[in-house]
């Protein structure tokens, strides 16, 4: 009991350390830590010069409105400007409410993608997979027009066939594709005009893995305010 309010002590002083601290670059992600029972759900903050968490929510990273009222207070108090997340939908909805730069971690746009373009590699008619060379090009050198080659892309391809209630067609499928990479490759270059800014959310998942590790090693948390501790000193380097 003496070591967990040491811990609690030491949380506190941390938070009270970081309040005021600026804080202009910052990366997202959530995770599951078992608390009462259930796996509960967090949303991280981390300092993505320091590598270091500086706030934890009780937060769903599946809601936005939640997202959102957790994060704003948060880019007053420390100044923020750029956030990196994963490819979630509603990071993006809260980036841009809160008009916040947005760099989408490279390391989940490759996966996801290649995932997809592995799929259709079987499906597409022979004379369309160029497009899905062309796709694998412009990831691999995100060239600033990446959008505009994209869009130039979509638009050489034939319009939707299949009816409302048939599954897409698989030249339809990579048209989504191409219309989805379009709208959000702006998000994936933030990176060439932040040279502070890294391309993938790596730091980020490194303190979770922290605090995951950690966890691992308590039969639970009691209460959001013994796992807010634990995982804050978990996901510190220095601890």
């Amino acid at each position: 009991m003496t070591i967990w309010r040491d811990a609690q002590t030491e949380a506190q002083a941390q938070k009270k350390r970081t309040f005021w601290k600026p804080v202009r670059l910052v990366g997202l992600d959530g995770a599951y830590v078992l608390g009462w029972g259930k796996k509960q759900p967090v949303l991280v903050a981390v300092d993505l010069g320091t590598g270091e968490p500086f706030a934890i929510g009780y937060i769903n990273e599946y809601d936005p409105q939640a997202v959102r009222r957790w994060l704003e207070p948060l880019v007053q108090q420390h100044g923020i400007t750029v956030i990196v997340t994963d490819d979630l939908f509603s990071y993006k909805v809260v980036a841009e409410k809160l008009q916040l730069g947005h760099q989408v971690c490279q390391f989940h746009v490759r996966r996801w993608v290649g995932k997809t373009l592995k799929q259709l590699q079987e499906t597409v008619p022979k004379e369309w997979l160029w497009v899905l060379d062309e796709i694998r090009e412009l990831l691999e050198f995100l060239p600033p027009d990446g959008n505009q080659k994209l869009h130039a892309l979509w638009k050489q391809l034939p319009g939707r066939r299949s009816k409302p209630n048939q599954a897409r067609l698989a030249l339809e499928q990579l048209r989504d594709l191409l219309l989805r990479l379009s709208q959000d490759w702006q998000r994936y270059c933030v990176f060439q005009s932040e040279p502070q800014l890294p391309w993938t959310n790596n730091p980020t998942e490194q303190a979770i893995g922290r605090m995951k590790m950690r966890a691992r090693t308590v039969p639970g948390y009691k209460s959001w305010q013994g796992m807010e501790a634990g995982l804050m000193l978990a996901g510190n380097c220095s601890h």
